[in-house]
């Protein structure tokens, strides 16, 4: 890596957030859309509950043993505050291993409403 690179050089053309409204089109209260880049997980407003320390364990993996990039992101009230617990549960866990991420809000926009959700992406990163 360039020496002069930072975290948000690291972040894929598609993961970097706009000053335009999101689109939410989410069939699932938690989404789950792989690439060869990264993957990408979304929790929704609506999420009923779910097992942090599960998602937390998987995104661990993805990212410690696969050394790939995980963008979670939450929208609204009850994305967010899942998406932060999350994170935060990884760096809990793990003490041999430096997780690296970059936090971001957003807002966003389901596609049959006009009211706007705040939303974050926490994107995590494999080490160099």
């Amino acid at each position: 890596m360039n020496e002069s690179m930072t975290l948000r050089d690291r972040i894929p053309e598609q993961l970097r957030l706009r000053d335009e409204v999101t689109s939410v089109q989410m069939d699932e209260d938690v989404a789950v859309f792989p690439t060869s880049e990264y993957v990408l997980l979304e929790i929704s407003h609506k999420v009923g509950k779910i097992n942090v320390f599960k998602i937390a364990g998987t995104v661990g993996d993805l990212v410690k043993n696969d050394r790939r990039m995980v963008a979670i992101r939450g929208y609204g009230f009850k994305g967010i505050g899942l998406s932060v617990r999350i994170a935060h549960e990884l760096k809990k866990r793990e003490k041999r291993f430096q997780y690296v991420m970059t936090f971001d809000t957003f807002d966003a926009a389901e596609a049959d409403s006009d009211s706007e959700l705040t939303s974050v992406q926490i994107i995590v990163m494999p080490p160099e």
